[in-house]
């Protein structure tokens, strides 16, 4: 099989992907996968972010204990 790289409008590139795999090729990568990756990436990132907040609220309030940089690193 041979790899090919192309540029197309947004418009076609649903009808051009399934053109493809009609024939028997095999589209391996689009822009819009691109781009759902990356705003994926950035949720995951808010989302750990948020989490690590509620933790910090959570013992500033009492509510749990930290561990010391020696129980984390026997984690490990």
């Amino acid at each position: 099989m041979t790899t090919l790289t192309i540029e197309i409008p947004d418009k076609v590139e649903k009808t051009i992907s399934d053109l493809i795999e009609q024939l028997g090729g095999k589209v391996v990568a689009t822009d819009a996968d691109k781009k759902q990756s990356k705003a994926a990436k950035k949720r995951q990132i808010l989302d750990d972010l948020e989490e690590s907040v509620k933790w910090v609220k959570l013992y500033q309030e009492g509510k749990v204990q930290a561990k010391s940089i020696e129980q984390l690193l026997n984690e490990l």
